[in-house]
């Protein structure tokens, strides 16, 4: 049986279309966060089965095929995100960051991966904070930040900072998982963990944190830093690269005046949220 999904991020509309049993399974839990919409797409996917193969079409044009649903859907994540963040621009810019709300405040953890994003915004999650985004936080003209809620994805077993048994008894998580195969055939299970309050309505920027994950720091570290020095890092972490002069002047006008930026060290993310939430007064 076919089944539809349509949502929006920001304000693109996406359609997506599935033939395929094992395909519409593992959709659902990739894309129950988003907001459900009955617009007129601007992104349309459709996933369909012939001659023992999956097909992926986006907007009507062929582009991925293979014999493993799993391997499909993964395909189908990387188009997903790829064309929802292209469209987005210029109406909202794409940092790599996660994003929780704080007293109907935004705070960005922004950094590389392994820096700590996704664990300190695991953390805040628990804490009963609202989610934003764990990869994708979406920056407007006047200063906001909108929602893209993947679901909080974890290639292992098991976090080092939280217990599985933790999360999954929390009211404030649910989950699911994913499976596909590497390029050696080797089968992947990802964790799926879908923060509960999301929030969806535009938040004013009020905080940027800079982590940096130290396994040998002996305390959580959290330090003030200029703003201009804050504005000659984020220009990396931005997903629609361009000119650096213009990345710069760009950031520099969405990011509001009085937005406070830190710099964090950490080895401990129960510590550092500790930390943060001490300094956010929260």
């Amino acid at each position: 049986m076919t089944q539809h999904f349509r949502f929006c991020v920001g304000h693109i509309v996406v359609d997506i279309e599935s033939e395929h049993p094992d395909c519409s399974r593992d959709l659902a839990g990739i894309v129950s966060l988003y907001q459900k919409s009955t617009a007129t797409p601007h992104i349309s996917f459709s996933i369909t089965t012939h001659d023992d193969h999956i097909h992926l079409f986006i907007n009507g044009k062929h582009q991925w095929g293979g014999s493993d649903a799993g391997e499909v859907v993964a395909g189908f994540e990387v188009f997903l995100y790829t064309h929802i963040v292209e469209n987005l621009v210029p109406g909202l810019e794409s940092l790599h960051a996660a994003s929780i709300a704080i007293d109907d405040k935004a705070c960005l953890f922004a950094g590389v991966s392994d820096a700590g994003k996704s664990s300190l915004c695991t953390k805040a999650v628990l804490s009963g904070c609202a989610y934003l985004s764990d990869e994708f936080s979406l920056i407007s003209e006047q200063g906001t930040v909108t929602a893209f809620p993947r679901p909080l994805q974890w290639g292992k077993e098991e976090h080092p900072a939280f217990s599985r048994i933790e999360m999954q008894a929390s009211p404030l998580l649910k989950h699911a998982t994913f499976q596909f195969p590497d390029t050696q055939g080797n089968i992947i299970k990802t964790l799926l963990w879908l923060p509960q309050r999301v929030q969806y309505t535009p938040l004013p920027l009020q905080w940027v944190v800079l982590p940096r994950y130290q396994a040998d720091a002996q305390a959580a570290e959290l330090k003030p830093i200029r703003r201009g020095e804050a504005l000659m890092e984020l220009p990396q972490h931005l997903h629609h690269q361009q000119r650096p002069d213009l990345m710069l002047q760009m950031l520099n006008k969405r990011i509001p005046d009085n937005v406070l930026f830190y710099r964090l060290k950490f080895s401990d993310v129960h510590v550092a949220w500790e930390t943060l939430k001490h300094q956010f007064s929260v």
